[in-house]
């Protein structure tokens, strides 16, 4: 077949029939592979090769494909490309093929869908097996494109092209789109208050894009993340301060990725690798000025409403200065990879105020990565206000040639990354631990491992006995890492007071033998 030939004939009933058949057969092999979907696809494709009617057939899957595509774009899932999510495919059959996904006004589409089933019996084979699996994939969303290293933590290096990535992200209208259906289907747990779920997505997305802007970065490595776990899991005694929050706004990205518990039978969900926050107020700040809130009946009119497990509560407009509020937004890895969108989703979120002790952590809830977070908050600002700090901070600059590119996305941030670790490393007891005085004058003959813990440290001992109500004093709550007690050289004595000291003396054992 030349290009001078006649244009191919439109597609009949029949050839649509065949077309479906065919798709239907390719989305079953994508969905579940099995030996028998595989004959199934191949006999199929082979038999359509051989008739002299291949070419409408084709176009007939080439239609599908654009329908196909323009529900994928539509649910916000950017641009399809047939190069990226196939790439085995031939340069030639590629560019055919995008060109029916996108649509483009080419008059010769049906001559080039003609002149490839003409060219062999093979390429028509070729052909229709890869336009049935294109309208697979684009039927089957990107749940198709499975994320790798779904539970791995972030690399500290990529951690401000992250960030960038998920500002440009939660702009423009897919964005907008996505979080609208979210909301629409009662997705959220803080939602404000509007005429339509479009209005509320504008007004979450710029919040939060605020709050990335202007966060510092930060990376807590997996030593130091496992200890904010176990301080979370001891519960916290005191109040949340604003000065034990370590910056304005942050973005902490943890060095093992949180798993929450779920009772039995449940789907677990994605795994918490990072927790950004700010301040928040039951306002509409960052919204757009033609936005105003929805009144309703009663003396007053709530802004915000908060969907949680007893129901719905409505929050009152308050501007936060009487009562400073945070805002965290839990960041996990999808599940599946999304083309076009950064590898992180907002998993949930939740605020706190100040003066607000948390309660018990609720296992199974978003509770438990906020209590790590109010861990990770006091570990960092303990040497505020004591003389005892248990981390230390390595800033990795950003290059000014990166930052200027961060500036044009957005980012308001110096792009630094604070490197946050334990400042003093679990001990062995066969390595050169610095002795610690015993307290009261005692000098000890044996080294004994103290556990972690936390206390109540008093930032005025001389008022201490003179003012039992706290009013002209306060306390602060602190950690003490785990350590070794005792003189170099003595030999380790097990108590019931440390939790590990039974594998260290194993160790030891085992190190003797």
């Amino acid at each position: 077949m030349s290009g001078t030939d006649r244009t191919s004939p439109a597609p009949t009933a029949q050839d649509v029939a065949l077309a479906e058949r065919l798709a239907a057969l390719a989305g079953e092999a994508l969905s579940g592979p099995t030996a028998q979907v595989a004959d199934q696809l191949r006999a199929h494709t082979a038999h359509i090769a051989l008739l002299d009617r291949q070419a409408p057939v084709v176009s007939a899957v080439l239609s599908m494909c654009r329908a196909a595509a323009e529900r994928w774009q539509a649910g916000g899932y950017g641009h399809f490309s047939v190069a990226r999510h196939m790439p085995s495919v031939a340069p030639a059959l590629s560019s055919l093929l995008q060109a029916a996904v996108d649509g483009d006004a080419d008059p010769q589409l049906h001559d080039r869908v003609g002149r490839a089933c003409a060219a062999s019996a093979e390429d028509a084979h070729k052909l229709i097996a890869i336009s049935a699996g294109v309208h697979a994939l684009l039927e089957a969303g990107p749940r198709r494109f499975p994320a790798e290293n779904v539970a791995e933590p972030i690399d500290p290096r990529r951690l401000p092209d992250l960030r960038a990535r998920l500002i440009s992200a939660q702009q423009g209208k897919p964005a907008v789109n996505r979080l609208a259906i979210a909301l629409f289907e009662n997705t959220g747990t803080l939602v404000p208050f509007l005429n339509s779920a479009d209005d509320a997505a504008r007004v979450l997305l710029a919040q939060e894009n605020d709050r990335l802007a202007k966060a510092r970065l930060y990376h807590v490595d997996e030593e130091m993340t496992e200890a904010a776990i176990r301080k979370a899991e001891r519960g916290r005694k005191g109040p949340l301060a604003p000065h034990r929050v370590p910056a304005r706004r942050g973005f902490i990205a943890f060095g093992k990725p949180l798993v929450r518990t779920v009772p039995e039978g449940e789907e677990r969900p994605a795994d918490v690798v990072a927790v950004s926050w700010g301040p928040w107020a039951a306002d509409f700040t960052h919204a757009p000025g033609h936005l105003r809130p929805t009144p309703v009946a009663g003396p007053r009119q709530p802004f915000w409403r908060w969907f949680g497990p007893d129901g719905v509560r409505h929050i009152e407009a308050f501007d936060g200065r009487e009562r400073p509020t945070w805002w965290l937004t839990f960041w996990a890895r999808p599940t599946h990879a999304i083309p076009g969108v950064p590898p992180l989703m907002a998993d949930n979120e939740t605020t706190t105020g100040a003066t607000e002790t948390p309660g018990p952590m609720r296992i199974g809830t978003t509770d438990e990565v906020s209590h790590v977070v109010y861990a990770c908050w006091d570990f960092i600002t303990q040497e505020q206000v004591t003389k005892r700090p248990i981390t230390q901070q390595r800033v990795q600059p950003r290059k000014p040639t990166d930052l200027r590119r961060d500036r044009r996305k957005g980012v308001e941030d110096d792009s630094a990354v604070h490197l946050v670790t334990l400042r003093g490393r679990r001990l062995q007891p066969s390595g050169s631990a610095p002795a610690v005085p015993a307290p009261n004058g005692r000098t000890l003959d044996y080294r004994q491992v103290i556990a972690e813990y936390d206390r109540s440290h008093c930032m005025n001992p001389h008022l201490h006995r003179d003012d039992p109500d706290k009013e002209l004093h306060h306390h602060e709550e602190i950690t003490v890492i785990e350590h070794v007690r005792g003189p170099d050289g003595a030999p380790m004595r097990p108590t019931k007071e440390s939790r590990t000291v039974h594998q260290l003396t194993a160790e030891v054992a085992t190190d003797a033998g």
